[in-house]
């Protein structure tokens, strides 16, 4: 069981880890917990947290204790309502006052105070222009794939301005060449970016330029001799920076264009991997396109991938809820009205029109009735759409994306659906697999869920503890990848300023829920025993660290067993 100090200050809550040692407490920006507070001396109170130690422990359940110590504060600090002059062990749970600013003392769960998942710390957000932070030079180029490759690909992801990448850039051959200066300039030759070291005169300097389509890279290295080694860093800089301005490569130079990045974060489920590689196959041509799949499996996404490496991406991408509307008003959503058709009904365009050219996403089609379906064949077979109420056809030359999460299969059996619009619409048909059924994915979701979510309403988080990436990983998620997005974006407004997402910040009703089987439980009696097993046995491994021999001694089988299980269940570990 680990320890945190909790404040409460003008309305917000502030929380501090603590860990084994001494940390200080105060108004100083030194201190090791910051309170910035008038009634809180600089250097106010000492937190010592002793290591664990059972005899000293009240409960076997903490294991461990913590102290505080005043420095000789104004204000005085109070334990439980009694100002202190010595230090004084907290018992958890106690009110803990530092001037006038309250607190108290929680324990906190071992796998809530250790991370899952941890977010880099945001980048500053500008840097000076001109600046000398240090008088020698103590970069490596090995820090380059750690410390700054992620920024410079965060540019490109973000589509970041010219200003800020040069800020990027020219950070990293500053940090990392032994140089001593870095100067970016734009191509129309204003100043993005500079610095310079505080060498001394200028002896055996030697000076490298590289004039991009965007930018002119200019770095002063200290020797003629390192040029060499290092010039290639500065040419990759410069090729950064076409890239962040959209100059990209030449097409005379491209064979055939990219197809374009599929859904954010990457999937590392090869069965959704296979989905999206097939997908771009598929956008080259004109079929139609058929999804299915759970709700909140991310059918629209997929449709929205489609029409972005298909040849129509240029044009409208328009997407219908079709069981969002009763028939008539759906009639009018997809094929338009014209003026005089109802009092006071303005003339519209419908989806169809509007998507011209372009691609129109009917979602949950399995809802809409059959005479709306047999209207829909004939615009696709035409290629024009005739409105409400009009005399004139409008052009609606669009590729369908079609979705639902009903079984096609059985609304054809029962005639619920026209087999003609069917065999037009479904030249491709896919499936999405749940969010269940691609468990791997779930970190990497709800990592991007939460930080997305976390920078909007300016909060700043550290990251996913490992017990909350437990619950996480074991919950059904009924609700798929729209119940994950939405459980981040409620959990972020609870998680304290530079803190853990903790399982404390999850809904009891997915804290509390049984764990799941990582496959629907079907198929023989021999292949439903087998997955509980693999289950028992991934839920073990991830529980003990890959420790093969604890897995061993917790299901109390032999080492041998436990290899040779693995080995038939196809999961794979490190002892």
């Amino acid at each position: 069981m680990s320890f945190r100090l909790v404040f409460e200050s003008g309305g917000t809550l502030q929380a501090f880890s603590l860990q084994v040692g001494e940390s200080t407490l105060g108004s100083e920006a030194s201190s090791d917990l910051l309170l910035t507070d008038p009634t809180v001396s600089r250097r106010h109170a000492l937190v010592r947290v002793l290591a664990e130690s059972p005899e000293i422990a009240e409960s076997p359940e903490i294991a461990g204790s913590v102290e505080i110590e005043d420095l000789g504060s104004r204000n005085g600090t109070m334990v439980s309502g009694r100002r202190i002059d010595a230090p004084t062990t907290v018992e958890v749970g106690a009110a803990v006052t530092v001037g006038t600013v309250e607190g108290r003392l929680e324990a906190v769960g071992d796998d809530d105070s250790v991370p899952a998942v941890r977010f880099e710390p945001p980048a500053k957000e500008s840097r000076a222009t001109a600046y000398a932070p240090t008088t020698a030079f103590t970069g490596s180029l090995e820090r380059v794939p750690l410390d700054h490759l992620p920024s410079w690909l965060s540019c490109l992801e973000t589509g970041a301005p010219l200003a800020e990448a040069a800020q990027v850039a020219g950070a990293c051959l500053f940090e990392t060449l032994p140089c001593r200066s870095v100067r970016i300039s734009s191509a129309l030759g204003g100043l993005l970016y500079q610095a310079e070291r505080e060498l001394g005169p200028p002896a055996s300097g030697y000076p490298v330029e590289i004039k991009g389509p965007s930018a002119r890279v200019e770095v002063e290295l200290l020797a003629a001799s390192l040029a060499k080694r290092n010039l290639t860093l500065v040419e990759s800089a410069s090729r950064f920076m076409a890239l962040v301005d959209g100059q990209q490569v030449p097409l005379a130079e491209r064979n055939e264009a990219a197809p374009p990045k599929g859904p954010s974060p990457a999937t590392v489920v090869p069965r959704v991997q296979q989905i999206y590689e097939d997908a771009a196959r598929v956008a080259r041509g004109e079929i139609s396109v058929m999804i299915t799949g759970g709700s909140g499996t991310g059918k629209e996404l997929l449709a929205s991938y489609i029409h972005r490496a298909s040849p129509r991406s240029t044009r409208a991408f328009v997407a219908l809820n079709c069981a969002a509307l009763p028939s008539d008003l759906l009639e009018s959503e997809l094929f338009g009205i014209e003026q005089g058709v109802a009092t006071g009904v303005s003339p519209r365009a419908g989806k169809f029109e509007l998507a011209d050219g372009g691609t129109l996403f009917l979602d949950e089609i399995g809802d809409m009735a059959l005479d709306t379906q047999a209207k829909i064949l004939r615009v696709l077979q035409d290629g024009e759409v005739y409105r409400l109420g009009g005399q004139e056809p409008k052009p609606a030359r669009v590729r369908v994306v079609a979705a639902t999460n009903q079984d096609l299969d059985a609304l054809l059996a029962a005639d619920q659906f026209r087999r003609d619009l069917y065999h037009r619409i479904a030249d491709w048909r896919v499936e999405l697999p749940t969010l269940s059924e691609r468990r791997a994915d779930i970190a990497n979701l709800a990592a991007y869920f939460l930080k997305r979510e976390a920078s909007k309403s300016g909060n700043r988080v550290l990251g996913i503890s490992k017990a909350a990436m437990q619950v996480l990983m074991d919950y059904a998620w009924p609700g798929n990848i729209r119940q994950l997005e939405r459980e981040m974006a409620r959990a972020a407004l609870f998680v304290e300023r530079d803190q853990l997402l903790q399982s404390s910040h999850l809904q009891p009703a997915i804290r509390e829920a049984v764990p799941v089987l990582r496959e629907p439980a079907n198929g023989s009696l021999k292949q439903r025993v087998d997955r509980w097993e693999r289950f028992e046995i991934e839920v073990a491994i991830r529980s003990n660290e890959n420790n093969l021999s604890a897995v061993a001694r917790e299901l109390e089988i032999g080492r041998s067993t436990l290899y040779r299980r693995m080995k038939e269940l196809g999961l794979a570990g490190e002892s």
